[in-house]
């Protein structure tokens, strides 16, 4: 949702420990797209590598930015904006391997989050707002939610045949902010890998993919106080191949009358989630993670079971009363500051 999530790299970071004088230098790139900033960190370990890590680099920016234009909720012209137009005509739509292939992979996970993670829900995304870069109310009127909840649009009503995507309910809109940038996360830890680099982390707005480590170091990451988001509240270390997803309601909301409105939407009750601040997720495919970190949000009480039917073992959570929630798995390597 999400576009998402908001990790903090800690101070350090991206220093060189221990290195010999004969390893090159990490190398560094920051992109401007998806409305934030992207940290490209490459950790190259002889001078082959630091050729190939500049042609990743390039790969990774040209497809970051026709990702970003393929992919947005609300801009006209791109793939998901013709997709949405098809569905409110009620027509079919011819789309590429990979386009299908992500719908589908939605379509799975919406169904493990019990529909908590739902990409069928931009009109009320749209309706509370947040289609847009200002966000300040007021709320959606009772009866123009009450509408909204009797058409209950849902990617559960998208279906194929063959590369025609079609939809029985033309009040879907399709808003992949829930999982979006973690799929641009996997795209670009599989163009590093096809390039031959083995240590790097890729960082879109605080949600993170690494691979490897730091010459023989893992990543130390801070996870933000949504209370104070400047703050870290806690730090992880990650090594090998992890994603790391934080969904708040800190990142995108307005107030209205004294009442906070978060962009992270309940699909049963039309209304914001205000249970949790966040939920930070770690998983090696950051497109679940993306997906898990939004539907656990929304759940409350249930995460332990969402978690669990989505194949997700390490969550952290703080509420909005500042209380922590960990899986065993989590709390094990999570270190609160």
């Amino acid at each position: 949702m999400r576009f998402i999530a908001q990790l903090a790299l800690l101070s350090g970071l991206l220093l060189l420990l221990g290195c010999s004088p004969s390893t090159p230098q990490p190398i560094k790139h920051q992109i401007l797209v998806f409305g934030t900033e992207v940290n490209l960190s490459l950790f190259p370990e002889n001078p082959q590598q630091v050729q190939e890590a500049q042609l990743a680099i390039k790969a990774i920016e040209a497809e970051f930015y026709q990702f970003h234009q393929d992919w947005h909720a609300w801009d006209k012209g791109g793939i998901l904006s013709k997709i949405n137009q098809a569905i409110a005509a009620q027509q079919p739509i011819e789309v590429a391997d990979s386009v299908k292939n992500f719908v589908l992979k939605s379509q799975t996970l919406a169904k493990e989050s019990g529909y908590l993670f739902d990409p069928g829900i931009g009109s009320l995304i749209k309706l509370w707002g947040f289609h847009g870069e200002n966000w300040q109310g007021p709320p959606p009127s009772k009866s123009a939610l009450q509408d909204w909840l009797a058409q209950h649009p849902s990617i559960a009503d998208v279906s194929f045949v063959g590369n025609q995507l079609q939809c029985r309910n033309p009040k879907v809109s399709l808003d992949f902010g829930g999982n979006a940038k973690g799929l641009a996360l996997d795209l670009a830890i599989n163009t590093l890998k096809q390039n031959g680099i083995q240590n790097a982390i890729v960082d879109i707005g605080g949600d993170m993919r690494i691979i490897g480590s730091k010459h023989g170091q893992p990543f130390h990451i801070g996870i933000q106080n949504p209370q104070a988001p400047e703050q870290a509240i806690a730090s992880l270390d990650l090594q090998g191949d992890e994603s790391v997803v934080t969904s708040g309601t800190y990142q995108r909301f307005f107030e209205w009358q004294g009442q906070r409105f978060s962009h992270i939407l309940d699909p049963r009750t039309a209304q914001p989630a205000s249970v949790f601040a966040s939920v930070t997720v770690i998983h090696p495919d950051a497109t679940r993670a993306d997906a898990a970190a939004t539907a656990l949000m929304i759940a409350g009480k249930d995460w332990q079971t969402v978690a669990l039917n989505m194949g997700i073992s390490q969550v952290f959570i703080i509420d909005t009363q500042g209380n922590f929630f960990f899986t065993p798995q989590m709390r094990q390597r999570i270190k609160l500051l």
